[in-house]
């Protein structure tokens, strides 16, 4: 297994590791999280730094030196930067399993009880993990204050430099992205202070539930809450390339030939790379490796997870990316 890098040792998988107790439940929850989203496996999760805001300062320009000629000074020269605010969203759903499903499940102990509410709950927290990354990938908190601002809504006009046109017209579209992770880079953020890294299980235990005609019957109730939010601090963090036909004639060797040429151009210095694409894209990508000699290769990720890389990108696959995108432009 490789070594951990630094922004490996800040996923989500790795922070967790660090709750156990009473705060097993939530660890469980962002281990299933990362397990249903893989771009989950490479993303940092850093505490914000204004409680439920992320304020950070992105440099717009680069100072620059002069050449000096002897006896003759140089001028002053300064970076030029803006500051940003990070909103966190707030997910939170309320499951229900009827009693009789956990206690006539044979198991006296504690443990297994809770074991087994978590396996029949399981539908409940792979929707939030799509209602998490759906936020990621298109949240547009100008529109709703509920949502964070997602890679869509960031990088949504073709400059060839941080959103490159593929070609696709219509309204049948999806994107690839071009992800790298760093503290000083795209990452994660989850409340300041928050003891479980924003995710919360509450068990409210045996109650009196009603079902959808109103009836009642006995049941366990489960509050469930995930708070996250993105942050870029480099506009070259993320490179998208948008408006990518499917059904495109030889769209895998496309896409892999736009993603080897655009990973320099990613902010430089450390930081792991991601490359979002949805399951339909990840198919083609992974028929064209099989097909003859590319840019696209089998390896294994920091916790021995088979994955295929072109370059040092990791492709990762993101469902919340949609095949109906429409043009960007």
């Amino acid at each position: 297994m490789a070594v951990l890098t630094l922004t490996d040792q800040l996923t989500s998988l790795e922070v967790a590791k660090r709750l156990n107790g009473p705060n097993r439940d939530s660890r469980m929850i962002i281990e299933e999280l990362a397990r249903l989203d893989e771009l989950l496996l490479d993303a940092p999760l850093i505490e914000a730094n204004k409680g439920t805001i992320h304020s950070t300062v992105v440099r717009t320009a680069l100072p620059h030196g002069e050449h000096r000629g002897y006896n003759e000074g140089v001028g002053k020269s300064s970076s030029q930067t803006k500051t940003i605010e990070d909103v966190i969203s707030n997910i939170e759903i309320f499951s229900e399993v009827d009693a009789q499903l956990i206690d006539e499940a044979g198991f006296d102990d504690a443990d297994h009880k809770a074991e087994l509410l978590m396996s029949e709950q399981s539908s409940f927290i792979e929707g939030l993990s799509q209602d998490m990354t759906d936020d990621i990938m298109y949240g547009n908190h100008d529109a709703d204050p509920h949502y964070t601002n997602g890679f869509a809504h960031r990088y949504n006009k073709i400059n060839d430099e941080t959103v490159i046109d593929m070609g696709g017209t219509g309204n049948s579209l999806t994107s690839v992205y071009l992800i790298k992770w760093a503290r000083d880079k795209a990452h994660l953020i989850y409340p300041k202070g928050h003891k479980t890294f924003g995710v919360e299980v509450e068990n409210l235990g045996r109650m009196l539930i009603k079902d959808v005609n109103g009836k009642e019957f006995m049941g366990y109730k489960t509050h469930y809450r995930i708070a996250r939010g993105l942050a870029v601090r480099h506009s070259k963090s993320v490179i998208r390339l948008a408006n990518i036909n499917p059904s495109a004639n030889n769209i895998g060797e496309k896409i892999a030939e736009y993603v080897a040429k655009n990973l320099d151009n990613l902010a430089i210095g450390g930081g792991t790379i991601s490359i979002a694409c949805n399951p339909v894209i990840k198919g083609i990508l992974n028929w064209t490796a099989n097909q003859k000699s590319n840019v696209i290769y089998p390896a294994k990720d920091p916790w021995g997870n088979d994955v295929l890389q072109i370059g040092e990108g990791r492709i990762r696959k993101c469902p919340s990316i949609l095949t109906t995108e429409s043009q960007v432009v």
